[in-house]
């Protein structure tokens, strides 16, 4: 009996300053279905098997329980007035937005363009009303380098090109 109470005992005491666990969990997350297709400017991901139950912010800042949540915005803010153009961030090493807002149909094209003035890329997009959409552009198949973003309306009311450094 002394015996024992003396093993238990010093289990305790090797196991103590351990860190035991009986789970541990990674930052995978598995799901049992999930997908990805893209076809020129349109990209579409889905999973099955895990849904947001909780949306956290603080100062521009969105946590989410769960996960495929491209386009949450926590407070719905107002579209900028008229009608204009962004593209950020600049240098980016993956993806580019391309932010378009406005107050009329319209339709553009996203040209990226490389420094030998080759085009890389294009995108269509089309409004039927007013919008404000940030668009994301795929550009890690990319070479490292300087890229134009040339952005314009099919009316001719847009044109704008921006300078891209891609790392």
């Amino acid at each position: 009996m002394i015996k024992g109470t003396k093993f238990i005992i010093l289990f305790i005491i090797i196991t103590s300053g351990a860190n035991v666990f009986s789970q541990h969990l990674s930052h995978q997350v598995l799901v049992p279905a999930a997908g990805l297709a893209s076809n020129g400017a349109i990209f579409y991901s889905q999973s099955v098997g895990e849904t947001a139950v909780e949306i956290v912010g603080c100062s521009g800042y969105v946590l989410t329980q769960g996960f495929q949540q491209p386009l949450i915005r926590l407070n719905p803010e107002s579209p900028p007035e008229g009608s204009g153009v962004e593209v950020y961030p600049n240098p980016t090493t993956d993806f580019i937005n391309v932010e378009l807002y406005g107050d009329v149909a319209r339709a553009f094209r996203i040209y990226v363009i490389n420094i030998t003035g080759t085009i890389a890329c294009t995108h269509k997009i089309s409004f039927g009303s007013r919008f404000w959409q940030i668009e994301p552009v795929d550009m890690t198949w990319l070479n490292k380098g300087l890229y134009f973003v040339r952005i314009v309306s099919e009316d001719g009311v847009i044109n704008r090109t921006f300078k891209i450094e891609k790392m």
